[in-house]
Parts: C-alpha cells; structure tokens; sequence
C-alpha cells in the first residue's frame, strides 16, 4: 500500500470516532437538591424568632416542603423527615418520616410522643429525593407547651348592671372584660350576646376590654365571654344576665269614646329611671310638655279635632337627656253615618203583584241627613258598585231595569259622606213577575 493510500484511511477513521459520541450518546438531566422546608407551625401556630406557645401535649407540627424537580422528571419523589426534642437535652432528639410527597406542599403530621406541660422544645425539618439528595434542616422552632386554661373573665357594665333593670332597646351600652386570676397570657375575648353573633375583642395592657352592645329586645338579655390565651385555650364561660327596659312610653287614654272636639284625657306612663318629662303632638299641631311625676307618670288633655283617625305621637326624656323612641296612638273618633233605609213604589207590600221582569223600577234611597252626600248602590247582587248623589237631605232616587230573566231583584247602599265616610250597608229584595205573564 502506498504512502498516500494510508493517509487517506485514516482520516476516514479519524472522521468516524468524532461523529458516533454527538449523535449516540445519551446523558440523564442533573439532579436538583430539594428545598430547605419552611413555615413550621406547631399546633396550628406559626414559628416565630423567640419561640411560641401550644396549647396541648400533643400538637401536630407542619411543614412546607419544595423541590424543583417534583412534577418534573418522572419517578421523582420526596422524603420529609421532622425531629423535636427537649431544649438543652439533643441527646434525646426523635426523627419520623410522614408518607412521600410527589408533589410539593405542607405536610401536616403528629409528635410520636407526648410532651410535658411547661416543657420547651425544639422542631426541625429536612427533605430526602428519591436520588437520596437532601436539604439542609430547617431553622429551629422553640416552643413551650402550655395547657392551663384561663380563669373565667369577669363582666362589668355602668350602663347595663347586672341583674338590673336599665337601658332600653336600641340604647347602646358598655360592657368591660377583665383577666381573672392573675392570668399573664390571655390574649382576647370571646363574647356573645342575645342579638350579636360571636365576635371577638383584643385584650389591653391593662388586662381589660371594653365593648359596646346595643340590646334588641326588652326583658332579660344574656352576654357570655370567654378568655383564650396566646395558645388558644379558652376558659369557661362567664354568663352575665342584665335586663333591658321597655323604653317607649305608654298611652292610656281615660275616655276613648269622646266624640270630635270633646276633650281626652290621656295618661303618659314610662318604666324608664329618671323620667322627667313627656312630649306629645296631636295630629298636625304643636308639641307639648309635660312634667312627670315622681313614679313616671303625667295626664295630659287633648282634643281631637276631626273625626276618624287622630294621631297622638308621644316620648318621654329622662333627666339627663336621653329620649326614648317615639310611639304613635290613634285617638280614633267614630263616625255615626246612618244606614240607608231602601224602598221602592213599585212594590208597596199591600198584596198586589210585583212588577214584571225586565221593566224599569223607582228605588228610594234615604237616610234624612244633611251629612250624606251620595250612596254607593247595586241592584245585582253587589257585582256593580253605582253611585248617585244625594240630596239636600241626604236622601236619592234612582231608575232601574231588572233584567227579563231574573225573578228576584235585591238592592244593596251604604251612604258616604263628603270626607269619604260610609255607613254599613242595608239590603232590601223583592220578587219579580216572570216575564211574558198575563196580567190580572
């Protein structure tokens, strides 16, 4: 072979050994080290710098736990380890492995042993991938078990004593909450009361809170509160019974059946303390005052000046100020409208035989009183209302044909004055003469 010739071959073996390694051979993506957990919590609590508190020996602890290559790369999966153990004592340091995570979240997990009241411990937490790559441990949480309850808080109220009558619906008081029992961790109250859902209120440094309630009903109104502590253990309840006033005043009126323009005598009752006066206003006219005695009570005279509806508004005041809801009465003045007597000449009752069907008839409407102005009639069974004016003397006549196929004609009226008052209504039938019947 020739010196050439051999230089060529090996250039071609050369050209193959660069080309094979680009196009065959296949390298696996590189491999994430997991995320350091974060956002411990012990009991629901979140971690904080300075440590926290839990309220039970036996507090599940959680965990965020991430790793890039979750939900990415197939096959991959992740570990979560947690360890706790006493403060000042890593010898006695417990690791547990919840189940495997295959895709990032919180991870919510119970101790493997019960704690120690008053005991202060240590959480930490770190992830393992199916590579066997693990983070590094989470910073430590510290966290102290306390599992004493609070002692009941204690209720007060100036405005609404307990037991006591006071106040009144829709009259805002002020209640104040207090620590019980020397209790240094309560951190809020939780309070109810007969009207209000349950709410919560922060505790001051004092070791107070003050709330303000508006009652709404009278009678007895009950408010329960209960302290919880920085763990969130709550005390029992404390019921605390006070009893709201019924703060509108009473009406009472002496003579209700005074006709217009004779005087009323009225009586103004209040079950409220301190009562010193009622306002009233009759109808459209001025208010009025008058002075109430020492057990609440006041007279008063009015009169009403239309006949009908008369409307009497009233509230009291007590001596220092406060104005109760104002109620209404109706001093009504009834209104004697006489009844229609109704005839007719068509039928005078002497045995003769009534007029025939289908024939016009006179009908005579009276009452003989100037008041009347017109009557609302009907002459077939109440099913059209007609309306015809009435004389100088309150008195009307109409025409009517009864139909050619009725036997029987009744006529109902009732008379109506001019401010739109009305009397019963009277009722007055007669037989007809069938249509087509000789005459006599």
């Amino acid at each position: 072979m020739s010196p050439v010739s051999h230089r060529v071959i090996a250039v071609a073996t050369a050209t193959i050994l660069l080309v094979l390694p680009a196009s065959a051979v296949w390298a696996a993506p590189a491999n994430h080290r997991p995320a350091t957990p974060a956002s411990l919590t012990v009991g629901g609590v979140a971690c904080a710098p300075g440590g926290i508190l839990a309220g039970t020996t036996t507090p599940q602890v959680s965990a965020v736990f991430a790793d890039p290559d979750l939900g990415t790369v197939t096959d991959e999966s992740l570990t979560p380890t947690f360890a706790f153990w006493p403060v000042g004592k890593p010898a006695q340091r417990v690791e547990w492995t919840p189940p495997t995570l295959t895709f990032p979240g919180r991870v919510l997990t119970s101790l493997p042993a019960t704690l120690v009241d008053g005991g202060r411990y240590r959480l930490t937490a770190r992830a393992t991938d199916a590579a066997g790559a693990t983070s590094a441990w989470s910073p430590g949480c510290t966290f102290t078990v306390d599992t004493t309850v609070p002692h009941p808080p204690v209720v007060t109220s100036a405005d609404y004593p307990e037991n006591e009558d006071a106040g009144g619906v829709g009259i805002a008081g002020k209640f104040t909450f207090a620590v019980a029992g020397g209790d240094k961790d309560v951190a809020k109250f939780r309070y109810s009361s007969s009207n209000s859902a349950l709410l919560e209120v922060p505790v001051g440094r004092d070791g107070r809170a003050t709330v303000e309630i508006t009652p709404a009903s009278i009678g007895t109104n009950v408010l329960t509160v209960q302290a919880i502590d920085r763990t969130g253990n709550r005390s029992a309840e404390t019921t605390y019974s006070f009893s709201v006033i019924d703060h509108e005043p009473k009406v009472i009126q002496e003579n209700p059946d005074a006709g217009i323009g004779e005087p009323r005598t009225i009586q103004f009752r209040s079950s409220v303390p301190g009562t010193a006066s009622f306002t009233y206003q009759l109808n459209d006219g001025p208010a009025a005052t008058v002075t109430a005695d020492a057990t609440g009570s006041a007279t008063a005279t009015v009169t009403p000046n239309r006949r009908g509806d008369n409307f009497l508004t009233v509230s009291s005041r007590t001596a220092s100020g406060v104005v109760s809801p104002q109620v209404t009465v109706n001093l009504y003045v009834e209104v004697r409208i006489p009844q229609p007597v109704i005839s007719s000449p068509d039928f005078p009752g002497d045995g003769s035989p009534p007029p025939t069907a289908g024939r016009e008839v006179t009908i005579v409407l009276r009452t003989d009183s100037p008041e009347v102005t017109e009557f609302v009639w009907s002459a077939d069974f109440g099913e059209t209302q007609q309306i015809v004016a009435a004389d100088q003397d309150g008195n009307a006549t109409v025409r009517y044909t009864t139909p050619d196929w009725s036997l029987y004609l009744e006529v109902q009226a009732r008379a109506r004055t001019a401010d739109g008052f009305e009397s019963s209504t009277a009722y007055t039938g007669w037989e007809l003469t069938p249509a087509g019947t000789p005459s006599s």
